[in-house]
């Protein structure tokens, strides 16, 4: 017969005896770019996660070894010397560069027939700060030579704002200033509170400056303008032209040298970086817009310690000997700023990678606060100069904090690893790639996260059907005809089991009426009862 009681058992039993193991996997190139990476890169090998380039690819520039090949002087220029603008002429090498001490600046000249030994000018400084003017230090001089005369653009910075302003020289060394004034400052929102870094180039019968502002807010922009004489400017309605839009830009982008050629102008430009300066590089078919280099940026700082570790700007940019040369400040600590160069060598300089970087998976929800977080597994390449770190972190709130478990032991070696972690709902995985070679990186190709969900809980007749019917229905059908079944059943065995009982009879042997046997005088005449009947026979 159907048995409630044994469906029930044997339900209870299945709930018991299944529980559910899962796991999270990493290992494409999607998955890998739904966390966060901080340095690390995902998309130049798919599937596969490696340190971020110092350079995104292998720098075209070369740097010397000469380097630095200009440093501070004496006096006016002790403290720290900056490039301003490189001619070569009649194989010579020609720079005007920025000299300080502190914070104040002037302006130097020096010359060199190889670019890598330079010597300075006895007249130097040739341009002075104005102690009481609107120039009261100066920096940024990039210098055009237009016929018979050498015409300077410079950054004066005094106590209204940093403008630019402008002199000549018939050969380089002895400079005339043009009034007593700017001839350039910003007058549109977006560059009244300074104008800076100028860099300026003749096209045709225009000259053409770019320059970098800001409007107040520090986070500078580089614009455009044109004028007929290099001294009457008019901004480009398009201004700005370029904005700070990558992370290694920070919130400043500073125009440092313009090349125009037959398929238009190339742009090499400072970006400042939340950690260094570095060099980017940007196209434009017509000087306004313009397209920045995937590879940004093109030129970064040198290893930790080196002369130029701490950041590389102000690029300015030469044709000479056949070759193309970048000549650039760069820093080895904070107001450490001396000159170097590099050589366009493209495809000979070996990859640079950063030296660690993490990722941060997106939270995995279990759907249970008594899950079992089991093990962490992960696949990669290391070397004895690199090194692969990952741990797990779990909690009950959807999103991290104060609640959550510390971080578990990071992993250092390949292959499934126990965890030790407190029951939760959700967990993340935290992986660290570092290397003590910036030429090498770790591979890393694969995260496993394996956890035990809890068993569910015992179906209840509620929720359990047979043929489509609540199992509930069918109890309180089946349990009524059950109960009355048994009844039956057991009155049966009881009827069965039991001798019959068949009651005997005593006839009046005077009115033969019949009496109980127990009478002693019939119940119908009063008279004595004397023979009992015979009982019928048994019921066959």
């Amino acid at each position: 017969m159907f048995s409630v009681g044994g469906l029930i058992v044997l339900l209870t039993f299945i709930s018991i005896t299944a529980s559910a193991a899962a796991s999270m996997t990493w290992t494409t190139q999607a998955d890998f770019q739904s966390g966060n990476l901080s340095h690390l890169d995902a998309t130049s090998s798919p599937g596969q996660l490696l340190l971020e380039r110092a350079s995104n690819v292998a720098s075209p520039w070369v740097r010397s070894f000469a380097n630095p090949v200009l440093g501070p002087g004496v006096g006016w220029e002790s403290g720290w010397v900056d490039p301003g603008s490189v001619l070569y002429e009649a194989g010579v090498y020609k720079m005007w560069y920025q000299g300080c001490v502190g914070t104040q600046c002037n302006l130097g000249y020096a010359t060199s027939s190889d670019g890598i030994s330079w010597t300075r000018f006895a007249g130097n400084p040739v341009l002075t700060a104005n102690a009481t003017g609107w120039d009261q230090t100066l920096g940024d001089p990039v210098v055009v030579h237009d016929g018979n005369v050498y015409g300077m653009w410079y950054t004066g910075n005094g106590p209204l704002a940093i403008q630019i302003g402008y002199t000549t020289s018939p050969d380089g060394t002895t400079w005339t200033r043009y009034g007593s004034a700017p001839v350039f400052r910003g007058l549109q929102s977006w560059d009244s509170a300074a104008t800076s870094t100028p860099a300026v180039v003749k096209v045709g019968l225009e000259w053409v400056l770019y320059f970098s502002g800001h409007s107040g807010d520090l986070v500078y922009k580089v614009g455009r303008a044109t004028s007929p004489d290099g001294i009457n400017w008019t901004e480009d309605p398009l201004n700005p032209l370029m904005v700070p839009d990558a992370s290694w830009e920070s919130s400043r982008v500073h125009a440092g040298a313009v090349v125009a050629g037959p398929a238009g102008f190339e742009m090499f430009y400072t970006g400042n970086g939340l950690d260094y300066d570095q060099v980017g590089r940007a196209m434009s078919p017509d000087g306004r817009v313009w397209t920045k280099d995937p590879a940004n940026p093109v030129f970064s700082p040198g290893s930790s310690g080196a002369w130029d570790g701490a950041g590389v700007a102000r690029p300015k940019i030469v044709a000479a000997a056949g070759a193309r040369r970048m000549y650039y400040g760069g820093a080895g600590g904070p107001s450490n700023w001396r000159i170097g160069f590099a050589v366009y060598s493209p495809g000979s300089a070996p990859p640079s990678y950063v030296s660690s970087g993490y990722f941060v998976s997106t939270i995995v929800d279990s759907s249970s606060r008594n899950t079992l977080w089991n093990s962490i597994d992960w696949r990669g390449a290391v070397s004895d100069s690199t090194g692969i770190g990952v741990s797990v972190q779990v909690g009950n709130t959807s999103f991290p904090d104060y609640s959550w478990s510390s971080p578990s032991a990071p992993v250092f070696v390949q292959g499934p690893t126990l965890l030790r972690l407190p029951p939760a709902r959700f967990a993340l995985v935290l992986a660290a790639l570092v290397t003590l070679n910036a030429s090498v990186t770790p591979v890393l190709d694969q995260i496993t996260l394996t956890y035990s969900l809890p068993p569910p809980p015992p179906p209840s007749l509620w929720t359990v059907s047979v043929a489509g019917v609540p199992l509930i229905v069918l109890v309180i059908l089946l349990l009524p005809s059950a109960v009355v079944g048994a009844i039956l059943v057991l009155f049966l065995r009881y009827a069965r089991s039991s001798p019959a009982v068949v009651a005997t009879s005593v006839r009046c042997t005077t009115c033969g009426s019949v009496n109980q046997p127990a009478n002693k005088f019939c119940f119908r005449c009063g008279r004595p009862m004397l023979v009992p009947l015979s009982p019928p026979p048994p019921p066959s």
